[in-house]
């Protein structure tokens, strides 16, 4: 009998010694591969579509989630989710937008990104994968231009492999062809930033995929039809928005775009549409009725057409293609970040932390009135003295005043602190900072950060309509001490869960009166705009301002240069009379502040914490946002108008929002007047490899150059040129002798024409330096040539006389 019993313990023990074995050998055994962005390339800081392919070999099913964490900069990032259930000896593919790629071999950051969770992410466990650990990609910054090509055959635009744009070192080229799934969300065109259609069928694309593709457009992208006989059936959704009207045909003499390209690289004749320009269109180039190519406006972006066939022959296989796509492509570029949306390789997301996002995560303190402490300081000495005293000694109970008095001052205490915290310990507080552009067609672009302050602790969750992104930051990730744990586990904080209307993002683990932010992008339809209606006549600035939104609208002011001239209040539906007198002869393009952050004395009042927000606002407005290089007229609203929801948890929200709203004001000149270097665009590049100057300090004209010879070019406003009628004189002043030689470009003779070694000069026969579209164009050649140099670049004014 014995023996029987120890051989049923032995078989037990035995069974649960190989249980965990025969369970895992039960358990899906999960392989990953991932494919990101355009034929294996993406740039940094934009969209990119990603390709998850699952296979699970093992011999029992997936039922839970993948969440993959995508770090979006060196210190934000959320683990999205992703239900996934995939049977045994299944393949399942997951495709989706990942609306910020981030570089993680930038910062050395090579751990684990995808993760699954058997019975979900909120209390299911963990299982490992094979296959690819981290989502990788090809990836490109901001020095490289990226075109993507809509055509049936690649060759046709060969005149553009390779090639060089001012201001951009390299360029890649990606072939339509080459991308497995189109994109039907905007940020998903984000690897791109141009895209040329070659008599490609726009309209052949989904609905979906159209529309993603003209908000990509919108918010800064720029697509350049050639053209086709059939274009405006081609090109679909973009049909309402071309520059040219096509009819008929005509043959241009090669000398025409040997006259465009200043070079004598055509020798045949070239067929092109006989066009005529849409409304809000702007002619590129023209020779008498001929419109060779034009542009227009969407949004933030750019749509550029030509009258002729960019792929056909012979224009495609002439050596001047090249030179003709390097306009364009130059142009386009230089039209999309007129009025400096974004500085060199910076990243307006991180900046957004650093100037809007750390003033508000600060929340007003403790507040007790001092009549009210007074008058409880009062009571209490009252109380515990005489009052306190004369009820003892009546009942004959003075022994007992050693816990009375403790526990009346700690009542008291209790009450003080209670009273000053009440907001705080009632419900969550909520403070939205949010920054918009007013758009052309009435709809607001733009950032906002919104931070909660709970009272108490455990998860929050944020809810955001589909055209909003949202993440939030995670500072605490990075290591103090060895390997860095920046990126590792963003989903242990954070997690984002996507639906077909919108998205949830979960904070996780919060703090009791602890702070914690979101933030994001988003675009709102038409909710009103500013009507402006202003005139500047011999530096006074006159007419009326309409607020057309439908709250009020405070310290309106026009940003012109680095000034900012106050104007007032206004109501919804009110207008107001404006009648100031101005420092230059017209409103210029506004420049930022040269401020990276707030530099005032730390808040110590309400006010004090609003002034803050509001200079955090206008430095990230001057380096972010977009002016079209025009002034542009900003206004505050307290109105919450960030469609962002917490769930669940009560809260008293506050909110500052700043709008912004480009204009161009009517100007009336007469006799002499002067252009001023804030009326001009500038651009200063290296010579060799087109690299812009560094800026430097904060001095609005210091740079570093840091190779030998640099093409600086001033360029006159469209408007004013064409009220000149004589140009007479040229003051050039801040020139640093002792660094460079300075030279000047002769538009006559082709040649750059030396200039006088002097600090400041004054030119006064100046028709031959400046060319017919407004360009004045200097070259500087650096004496010492051994190491780089820090100094001024040139600055100019202009003379001149207004037609009558």
């Amino acid at each position: 009998m014995w023996k029987k019993q120890w051989g049923i313990i032995i078989a037990i023990f035995v069974f649960c010694l190989f249980m965990p074995a025969i369970h895992a050998s039960a358990a899906p055994e999960l392989k990953v591969k991932v494919t990101a962005g355009f034929d294996g390339k993406a740039k940094y800081g934009k969209g990119a579509p990603i390709t998850v392919v699952i296979e699970n070999s093992g011999t029992s099913a997936f039922n839970g989630d993948m969440v993959i964490d995508m770090q979006q900069s060196y210190e934000s990032g959320v683990g999205e989710v992703f239900p996934l259930d995939i049977e045994a000896g299944e393949t399942k593919t997951v495709t989706f937008i990942n609306r910020k790629m981030f570089d993680y071999n930038m910062y050395g950051m090579n751990g684990k990104s995808i993760f699954f969770y058997d019975g979900g992410w909120k209390t299911g466990k963990e299982i490992d994968h094979k296959g690819t650990q981290q989502i990788t990609v090809a990836m490109f910054h901001d020095d490289t231009k990226i075109m993507t090509a809509f055509t049936d055959n690649i060759d046709r635009l060969s005149a553009l492999k390779g090639i060089r744009l001012t201001n951009f070192p390299s360029t890649q080229m990606i072939d339509v062809s080459k991308i497995a799934l189109l994109p039907d969300e905007a940020a998903g065109w984000g690897p791109t930033d141009m895209i040329i259609v070659d008599e490609y069928p726009i309209a052949d694309m989904s609905a979906g995929e159209q529309q993603a593709l003209l908000d990509w457009v919108r918010t800064g992208g720029v697509i350049i039809f050639g053209g086709s006989d059939h274009l405006e059936v081609e090109s679909g959704i973009f049909a309402e928005h071309l520059p040219l009207a096509f009819n008929g045909k005509t043959a241009i003499s090669p000398e025409v775009f040997n006259e465009w390209t200043s070079r004598e690289d055509f020798d045949q004749e070239i067929t092109v549409a006989a066009a005529t320009l849409n409304p809000d269109s702007k002619i590129v180039f023209s020779k008498g009725a001929d419109i060779l190519a034009a542009s227009k406006p969407l949004g933030k972006g750019l749509v550029l057409q030509t009258a002729f066939s960019a792929g056909d022959e012979p224009f495609s296989k002439m050596q001047g293609a090249v030179t003709v796509w390097r306009i364009l492509l130059d142009l386009s570029s230089r039209s999309v970040v007129a009025g400096g949306m974004m500085p060199y390789y910076n990243d307006p997301m991180e900046s957004l932390r650093w100037t809007v996002g750390n003033s508000n995560e600060l929340f007003p303190s403790f507040k007790v009135s001092a009549p009210l402490l007074f008058g409880v300081i009062i009571f209490y000495i009252v109380i515990i003295i005489p009052v306190l005293y004369i009820i003892l000694k009546k009942k004959d109970k003075r022994e007992h005043a050693w816990w009375i008095i403790p526990a009346i001052s700690l009542a008291v205490s209790v009450f003080i602190f209670a009273y000053g915290a009440r907001d705080r310990i009632g419900q969550a507080q909520l403070q939205q900072t949010s920054v918009f552009d007013v758009e052309q067609d009435g709809r607001l672009t733009g950032y906002f950060v919104e931070s909660i302050l709970t009272n108490k602790a455990g998860d929050f969750v944020f809810s955001a309509p589909k055209e909003t992104t949202i993440s939030t930051y995670t500072p605490y990730s990075m290591g103090l001490f060895g390997p860095s744990s920046m990126g590792a586990n963003s989903h242990k904080r954070a997690v984002l869960e996507r639906s077909a209307t919108g998205s949830n993002l979960h904070l996780r683990n919060i703090g009791y009166w602890d702070v914690a932010t979101v933030y994001g992008q988003t675009t709102l339809d038409p909710i009103g705009n500013f009507e402006i209606n202003l005139t500047v006549k011999d530096k006074q600035l006159t007419g009326e301002i309409t607020n057309n939104f439908p709250f009020p609208v405070t310290e309106l002011a026009v940003w012109s240069g680095r000034s900012r001239m106050q104007v007032g209040d206004l109501g919804p539906g009110e207008t107001i009379k404006v009648n100031e007198t101005l420092k230059t002869s017209t409103l210029v393009q506004k420049l930022s502040s040269n401020s990276s952050m707030y530099m005032g004395h730390m808040p110590t009042t309400t006010d004090d914490l609003d002034k803050m927000r509001k200079d955090n606002l206008i430095t990230f407005s001057g380096d972010f946002m977009s002016s079209d290089s025009k002034p542009v007229l900003i206004g505050y609203t307290d109105t919450k108008i960030v469609p962002i929801e917490l769930e669940k948890t009560k809260a008293a929200t506050d909110s500052l929002t700043l709008l912004s709203q480009a204009f161009t004001p009517k100007v009336e000149f007469s006799g002499n007047f002067t252009v001023d270097p804030e009326m001009m665009t500038m651009n200063l590049i290296s010579e060799i490899n087109n690299i812009p100057a560094h800026p430097v300090g904060y001095s609005a004209n210091m740079y570093y150059f840091d190779e030998d010879t640099y093409i600086q070019t001033w360029q006159v406003p469209e408007d004013l040129m064409q009220k000149v009628s004589v140009w007479k004189s040229m003051d050039i002043s801040k020139i640093q002798k002792q660094l460079y030689t300075l030279q000047i470009w002769n538009a006559k003779t082709k040649t750059y024409d030396p200039l006088e070694s002097e600090n400041k000069l004054t030119l006064d026969s100046i028709d031959d330096y400046i060319t017919e579209d407004g360009k004045v164009t200097f070259k500087l050649e650096f004496i010492n040539k051994q190491r780089g140099n820090e100094g001024y670049a040139p600055h100019i004014k202009l003379h001149g006389e207004v037609k009558k």
